[in-house]
């Protein structure tokens, strides 16, 4: 097995207050991934990144049956949260990674395990300095290449209009790598898609701002 790195910087808080109920319990220890087994197994694996409170995960769940769907957060209440949603709606394809998503694909050897990458509201880091925080950068797109199957996909949400062109700006860089299937501004709005009513998603429409959608395709 793999050493999982250490060298990525984890910000702001992990835990919470909140404590895991002794009746999820069983079930959130089970919810845990192991890497060497849960994947490998799988046809169809399709990983959430930061699924919060699990919005994005339980839509996910629901409309891939068939799929494994892992997500990926760092804070424990919103692992918690989820926790009881797929126990109260007795979904058992969902598994739960609680770490830098960077570090998962660090675990692996590089093959094409993964479907779809769904990166729906990262934090956008809004201040100039703290810039080199974000997740999504030319990097990015370079490192989870060799992860996703052939066709594989990456569905990318944000609110944040500078983070959107800093995203553009990584897709044109790395445009031997995906293709931007819905280039056409009118096909950018959130509102307008089959998609997860997130918390954040939420948020930006109480404060009257656009969320944006983009969709690449492996080369």
């Amino acid at each position: 097995m793999k050493i999982i790195s250490d060298k990525y910087t984890i910000y702001g808080r992990k835990k919470g207050r909140k404590k895991i109920h002794s009746v999820y319990k069983e079930f959130f220890v089970n919810c845990k991934i192991n890497l060497e087994t849960d994947i490998k197994i799988n046809k169809k694996n399709i990983i959430d990144v930061g699924s919060g409170k699990g919005e994005s995960t339980l839509f996910l769940a629901k409309k891939n049956p068939d799929a494994l769907i892992i997500a990926i957060e760092i804070f424990l209440d919103g692992n918690i949260d989820l926790c009881k949603q797929l126990s109260k709606l007795k979904l058992h394809n969902v598994k739960i990674f609680s770490s830098n998503v960077l570090k998962l694909f660090d675990h692996l050897n590089k093959d094409d395990f993964f479907n779809e990458i769904w990166i729906l509201f990262p934090d956008p880091w809004p201040k100039k300095k703290h810039y080199k925080r974000r997740l999504i950068n030319d990097n990015f797109f370079t490192k989870v290449y060799p992860y996703l199957k052939k066709n594989g996909r990456i569905f990318i949400a944000t609110d944040s209009s500078s983070y959107l062109k800093s995203i553009m700006n990584s897709i044109y860089k790395t445009k031997y790598l995906f293709n931007w299937l819905n280039n056409k501004p009118q096909n950018w709005i959130y509102e307008m898609l089959d998609l997860p009513c997130t918390k954040f998603f939420k948020k930006a429409q109480n404060s009257h701002r656009s969320s944006f959608f983009i969709e690449l395709v492996k080369i």
